[in-house]
């Protein structure tokens, strides 16, 4: 969305006022490049959230709308777009308009990729909770059926969940997982106390953010090289992650509390990023398919990962609620997202594994995260998002000049 090669690139991250708190609805109003994480440190004491807020704490407001960007707490809240109220954007033509979720132009500016003008600034809808802290259970799942069995039952009982997925098992182990599921704690703390610890929370974060993007950054070349052994490394990390949260639910210590802030962001740094993981010849796919297809489409997916030389090195699972953006991915059901790390040599091969894992997407009504792509063609991209006829058609209508663009507009055809 960000990537515009050749051309140039509006920074909006002096943009950066909290404008004015509602105090009674519960709504802030800030400016494009306010970060998620500057609205946590400001509101989460207060036992206050910004629900959907994606694992990219430094995520700007704009690019969260535009991307419509989904947390761990999809299926209860939907995705970013559901808690924007309004937003005010700049058209091509210099014009100002406020957008509410009544005006023609919300759902083409949520998901829209910023294809259709400049967001200046929005008003979202925060949401009161007990505490800042969450209390955490890690479920190991055996298979895919124990998968969505136990996801069912999370889904009723808990506010967020993110599912880690062993890609390398197969036979009636296919969909081998462990489910973080967290709900709000419920503390008695005064404000001036969680004032104090999330406070400290954030300077841990920061401390965390730094060294972690340090790490990675030095250590990465020799990720890259031990990745070039993944098929003998993986599967024996994998197993062992899964067994030693076996472990952990058969002696009682499968649950704990932790702050939001460490269960929602700190994975983010604590992984190394995408750009190390995947490396140079690689991909990030996160693939949506309806519930009703979960089974099916899981196992599929996951063994056509298999078929590829390189399978992924990284696979979560999460849970989503269905939205009207034209071209946003999240429907009523699951995603998978896969990071792979394919080596030069078979860039050709596993390019064929990525056609396969989009032309099974596609045949069971699911859709692409557009914000991860990078290697879509035009005819998939209208095959997976067929309400794109309506975007271009508020395009060109908005932008004849096509101002506003970028690399994966080019690539698709939203020209």
């Amino acid at each position: 969305m960000a990537l515009n090669d050749g051309q140039a690139l509006l920074d909006v991250t002096r943009l950066n006022r909290i404008i004015e708190f509602d105090e009674v609805q519960r709504q802030v109003r800030v400016e494009a490049g306010v970060r998620l994480i500057d609205i946590f440190r400001e509101f989460h004491h207060r036992n206050l959230t910004l629900p959907s807020s994606p694992t990219e704490s430094h995520s700007s407001v704009s690019g969260a709308i535009c991307a419509n960007v989904n947390g761990k707490d999809g299926w209860h809240v939907g995705s970013f777009g559901n808690q924007v109220v309004s937003m005010t954007m700049l058209l091509a033509s210099g014009e100002l308009v406020e957008i509410d979720k009544s005006h023609e132009l919300f759902n083409v500016v949520i998901g829209g990729m910023g294809l259709t003008g400049v967001i200046v600034e929005a008003t979202l809808q925060l949401k009161p909770i007990n505490s800042p802290y969450l209390d955490v259970t890690c479920i190991p799942a055996t298979n895919v059926d124990a998968l969505l069995e136990t996801l069912a039952s999370v889904e009723r009982s808990n506010d967020l969940a993110v599912v880690w997925i062993d890609a390398y098992a197969r036979g009636d182990r296919v969909g081998r997982s462990v489910i973080h599921a967290a709900r709000w704690a419920e503390r008695d703390d005064t404000e001036e106390e969680r004032r104090a610890y999330v406070q400290a929370g954030y300077e841990r974060l920061s401390r965390h953010r730094r060294f972690g993007l340090a790490v990675h950054e030095f250590f990465g070349p020799m990720l890259s090289l031990m990745l070039n052994a993944q098929r003998l490394m993986l599967p024996v990390f994998n197993r062992l992650y899964f067994a030693m949260n076996s472990m952990k639910k058969s002696l009682g210590r499968s649950s704990y509390s932790e702050l939001f802030l460490k269960f929602s962001f700190e994975a983010s740094f604590t992984v190394p990023p995408a750009h190390l993981v995947c490396g140079p010849y690689g991909y990030t796919l996160q693939l949506t398919f309806p519930k009703g297809e979960a089974r099916e489409a899981i196992v599929e997916l996951l063994e056509i990962c298999q078929t590829s030389p390189c399978p992924p090195v990284t696979t979560v699972l999460r849970a989503h609620k269905r939205d009207e953006g034209l071209i946003s991915f999240s429907e009523d059901g699951y995603s998978l997202n896969f990071e792979f790390h394919p080596k030069k040599r078979h860039r050709d091969a596993s390019r064929k594994v990525i056609d396969q894992l989009l032309e099974a997407t596609i045949n069971r009504g699911g859709k692409l995260h557009l914000t991860k792509d990078h290697v879509a063609t035009p005819e998939q991209f209208r095959r997976l998002y067929p309400r794109y006829r309506q975007l271009l058609r508020y395009k060109r209508k908005l932008d004849p000049g096509v101002l506003f663009t970028s690399d994966l507009a080019r690539r698709v055809g939203i020209i």
